[in-house]
């Protein structure tokens, strides 16, 4: 089965097949299709989104890519009762609102929630 997604950001709007897309932005079309489908799935339960968690969804983007995931992030945040990003990055420290550092200690793993 060929997979195309639709490329409307670019000079040349039309299709490409998803393999020539790059790791971050097959990453953003799949989430987007991930979005798409807990929004049509909760819709036809009659419920709300509860969680989103991303983990590790940065690594695969350029600085560009995680402005715009950032973004894209932040723009559905009132969807959600929770959204949960999981990332080794240090740069998305002050990315969003509240934040959970997690630290490596002798005695385990110290949680502190950054607001």
């Amino acid at each position: 089965m060929a997979r195309h997604a639709r490329n409307s950001h670019r000079r040349r709007a039309g299709t490409r097949p998803y393999a020539t897309y790059s790791g971050g932005e097959a990453f953003r079309i799949n989430f987007a299709i991930r979005l798409a489908l807990a929004r049509l799935l909760a819709q036809r339960a009659g419920a709300s989104l509860q969680m989103l968690i991303i983990d590790e969804g940065f690594g695969t983007q350029d600085a560009a890519g995680c402005d715009r995931l950032i973004a894209a992030i932040n723009a559905i945040a009132d969807e959600f009762a929770c959204i949960l990003t999981v990332t080794h990055m240090p740069q998305f420290k002050e990315a969003f609102q509240t934040r959970i550092d997690v630290q490596k200690t002798p005695q385990g793993s110290q949680l502190t929630i950054v607001s």
